[in-house]
Formats: C-alpha cells, sequence, structure tokens
C-alpha cells in the first residue's frame, strides 16, 4: 500500500510526499510508462482495480513476486475486473488500457519495482517504527480508544458519531457497513491515504507512520521522542525543528525539503510560530524566507 500511495503521489494525486523525494520518484519512472499507467489517477483520485492492489510480503511473497504476477496476469482477467470496478461503464479515458490490456499490466509492474526500489531502504528503516505501531494499534483495540485513534489517523480521514468518512478513492455505493477494518501504516508522505473497501464490508485503510518524520529525517530509533526534548514537549516536534532552523534566514521551500513535508504543512506551523511572536517571515524576490525572533531565541535558550 506505500507503494500505491508514492505512485499515486507521483502522477498528481497528493500524499504529502516531500518535493525532492517526488522528483527522484519522478526521475526513476520513464515518461512512456507513466502515460501508459496514467488513468489510474486520471479523474483526480486513486482508482485501483483490485488485482493491481499488491500483498507485499504475506504468504511469503515478495515486491518482485506480485509485480510478477501481475505483469503475467491474463488480459481478459484486467478486463473483468474493471468491469466490476465501475459497474460495467468504463470511463473513456481506460481506452488505451483496453486496447492493449498486456501493455498497461507490464508498465504498471515496471512502475510498481520502480517505486519500490527507491522505497525499499527507508522501509528496512521503517521496521522499529512499524513494530511499535502494531502496539499502539492493539493497545487501543483492547482498552477500547480506537475512536481516538481512527479520528487521528490521516488528515484525509474524518471519524464522528461512529461514522468514518474515506475520501474518493474507487466507484462504490456512498455508504458501506464496515464489518472487518485492515489498518496498515505507510511509508510514504504525510498525508497519505490509500483504502479499498470489498464489497463484503472489509475496509483496508492506508494511512501515515507514526513518527514518519522523524525516519525521514534519518532516525532509526522510534523511542526518540518529543518528550525527551522540553521544547518539542511545548511547540510539538515539528514546530520544535522548524524554529531551530530558523537561526538563518531559510526559504519556506528549503525548509520544506529538509523536513520532508509538504510546503502546505511548513506554512501552517510557521503561520502559527509567527503569530506566537516566535518567527517573522519575509518575502524576498519569490521567495518567502522565515527567522527566529528574539522571542524565538529566548524560547529555544530556555528549553535547550
Amino acid at each position: 500500500m506505500s507503494v500505491l500511495s508514492l505512485l499515486a503521489d507521483t502522477f498528481g494525486v497528493p500524499q504529502g510526499v516531500s518535493a525532492s523525494w517526488r522528483r527522484s520518484l519522478r526521475a526513476a519512472c520513464p515518461d512512456h510508462l507513466s502515460d501508459m499507467v496514467g488513468p489510474l489517477t486520471s479523474t483526480g483520485t486513486l482508482h485501483v482495480p483490485r488485482l493491481l492492489w499488491m500483498s507485499g510480503d504475506e504468504g511469503g511473497r515478495s515486491v518482485r513476486e506480485e509485480t510478477q504476477r501481475i505483469a503475467e496476469t491474463a488480459p481478459e482477467v484486467l478486463l473483468a475486473d474493471l468491469g466490476r470496478l465501475y459497474d460495467g461503464k468504463v470511463p473513456p479515458v481506460w481506452r488505451k488500457v483496453i486496447d492493449n490490456p498486456s501493455r498497461f499490466l507490464i508498465a504498471y509492474a515496471a512502475m510498481a519495482r520502480a517505486v519500490w526500489a527507491s522505497l525499499a531502504e527507508l522501509w528496512q528503516r521503517s521496521k522499529p517504527f512499524l513494530e511499535r505501531e502494531v502496539g499502539r494499534i492493539g493497545v487501543a483495540s483492547v482498552t477500547g480508544a480506537m475512536g481516538a485513534v481512527l479520528a487521528d489517523l490521516s488528515p484525509r480521514i474524518s471519524f464522528a458519531d461512529g461514522n468514518l468518512v474515506l475520501p474518493a478513492n474507487a466507484p462504490r455505493p456512498p455508504a458501506t457497513p464496515l464489518r472487518r477494518m485492515t489498518l496498515t501504516p505507510l511509508v510514504s508522505g504525510t498525508r497519505a491515504c490509500v483504502h479499498r473497501v470489498d464489497p463484503d464490508g472489509h475496509a483496508h485503510i492506508g494511512y501515515p507512520l507514526a513518527g514518519l518524520g522523524r525516519l525521514l529525517r534519518g532516525s532509526a530509533n522510534p523511542e526518540e521522542a518529543s518528550s525527551a526534548d522540553p521544547l518539542a514537549l511545548t511547540l510539538g516536534e515539528l514546530r520544535a525543528v522548524i524554529l531551530r532552523k530558523g537561526t538563518q534566514s531559510v526559504s519556506m521551500g528549503t525548509l520544506a525539503d529538509m523536513l520532508h513535508c509538504t510546503a502546505g504543512t511548513v506554512t501552517y506551523h510557521c503561520r502559527q510560530l509567527e503569530q506566537a511572536g516566535l518567527l517573522s517571515r519575509e518575502r524576498q524576490g519569490r521567495e518567502v524566507r522565515i527567522s527566529r525572533t528574539l522571542r524565538g531565541d529566548a524560547l529555544v535558550d530556555a528549553l535547550s
């Protein structure tokens, strides 16, 4: 599901992937392949036929084996899957795929392998974070705290009054009673959300891995918690990092790349710090640059 999320961001369905990582992903995906798999995101959302979902290492299958399975899938299986996905009314944007389904399957498998190659090293480093997340969800499920977990899964998912509201993804009835739910933390962007709801009410929901910011900045220790840092405890981890980076004037774009965040995320947090009198923002030409104020200096000194 992390590979699907990164594919979606690469083709224009934002998942909160940093600009630098997105550039490297696009560079790894040749234009002729990108053109072939474009229909997946042509509507501004991610519409993925079920056979293209990769089960990763479930049952001992590696990503390479999963993509090989997809590449070797019979064309008629893909056509039948598209018919089910769109209730027999496949949009015209899929015409090139319908004309040459085998070429599409091979291109999709090649794209998925290219994305996985850029993710594999980070995925290996994420294992302690994933293990901690499994423990967190397990505790919530046996202590009756799943409501709080679901309400904070992703900026693109909401949960209120027992209703889980997911962003548009694949055509389905407007309200599907959920009978089972599989949660999958994603090593992708800070606004990652990939999901599928099966006809039997089984929801598969991918959301950003807790601690993703620390992982992207190079930490391999999920216990490098904000509670050990008085500044992060006071302001929040990301704002604490932004404030520490403000010792010299830095552009918002550079800051977003350094923190592996989207420009919108950085802008939001910088605006909050500015309103608190801890940062100043100044436009210089086409750039907006931030720097720490005297009050910000004093706070950092007091809490370091």
